[in-house]
């Protein structure tokens, strides 16, 4: 089973795409089925299989309007599954099915024959057993534990399958953990993948770096990338959105809304060259200014107000005609 790793996986985990390359699960059987034969009959569950890896052979009659579709006996034992799951899958689907044997006849009466080829090649992709979007399972075996990889991934399905730990699932597809799971489940998967990554690559980063980063990616409540479209549009200052890759076109709306900068965080005051208000940028410096140098500055200040006082028009009263 391949499975992306390196700068690529990096650049899909911090852009949140919706959909990875490779999408994977890791599913553990609970205490009951930990062992090789119901890990292999857990694995065979969950494998999605289609009609068509059902199909022994397919027969259109134009004649008579009626397609036959002759099921593989021994691929149905494998999918534990019967002739009649898969017909009440086709009629669940809206086809007019009968059994007849080990095949199933399907009626296409009202179609012409655009239709019925169109219709053939459609009913051959649909999903008659396993978990939709899983079409590769490997049963492995880590110390005294068996697990099941899982090309794709689904939790959703997966969770309702009996004999599974559901304690111990996870899966690479931060989005579908997200939609099961919730925020936080997505926040430790987006660590949990950057660490996988960089320790293939035999690098070692403090995990804070890694928290800081899934925490900015899923601090609002959604999972955001961190791209130009991401948790770059949360933050509230014109000139931080500004030095993230589109500042034409932060300026101009800026502009047209009439938005007002505070200065508050650290980009906007680096851009503008002051002081940035964190650390021993937050306290101002107060003096007490004592001797010879305060009392000069008593007497300037009252040589101002003189000054202002002189200089202030005498208020005159209008007579009333």
């Amino acid at each position: 089973m391949q499975i992306t790793l390196g700068l690529p996986r990096l650049i899909e985990i911090l852009d949140a795409r919706k959909q990875p390359s490779t999408p994977m699960m890791k599913i553990y059987p609970d205490t009951e089925h930990n062992n090789e034969k119901d890990a292999r009959v857990l694995a065979e569950k969950i494998k999605e299989v289609k009609l068509k890896d059902l199909v022994a052979d397919m027969d259109v009659d134009f004649g008579k309007k009626k397609v036959e579709i002759k099921v593989d006996a021994k691929a149905l034992r494998e999918t534990h599954s019967g002739i009649q799951k898969v017909a009440d899958r086709l009629i669940e689907k809206k086809f007019k099915i009968t059994v007849s044997g080990d095949t199933l006849v399907l009626n296409v009466a009202e179609m012409d024959f655009k239709e019925i080829y169109k219709m053939k090649e459609k009913i051959k992709e649909i999903v008659v057993s396993g978990v939709k979007g899983v079409p590769q399972v490997v049963v492995s075996k880590e110390g005294k534990e068996f697990l099941i990889y899982a090309n794709g991934s689904n939790l959703k399905e997966v969770l309702e399958i009996k004999g599974i730990n559901r304690n111990k699932i996870t899966s690479n597809d931060i989005h579908d953990v997200f939609n099961v799971l919730g925020i936080e489940a997505a926040r430790q998967t987006i660590m949990n993948e950057i660490k996988n990554v960089l320790q293939n690559q035999g690098l070692d980063i403090n995990e804070r770096h890694l928290q800081m980063v899934a925490d900015a990616m899923t601090y609002s409540g959604v999972v955001k990338g961190v791209t130009r479209m991401g948790i770059i549009t949360d933050k509230a200052s014109v000139l931080a959105r500004a030095t993230f890759e589109t500042p034409d076109k932060e300026f101009i709306n800026a502009t047209l809304k009439g938005s007002k900068d505070e200065l508050n965080s650290v980009i906007e005051n680096i851009l503008i060259n002051q002081p940035i208000p964190v650390g021993t940028g937050l306290p101002g410096l107060l003096v007490e200014i004592t001797g010879a140098l305060a009392k000069e500055q008593k007497s300037e200040k009252s040589e101002k107000k003189e000054v202002e006082v002189a200089e202030k028009p005498k208020k005159t009263k209008k007579k009333k005609e």
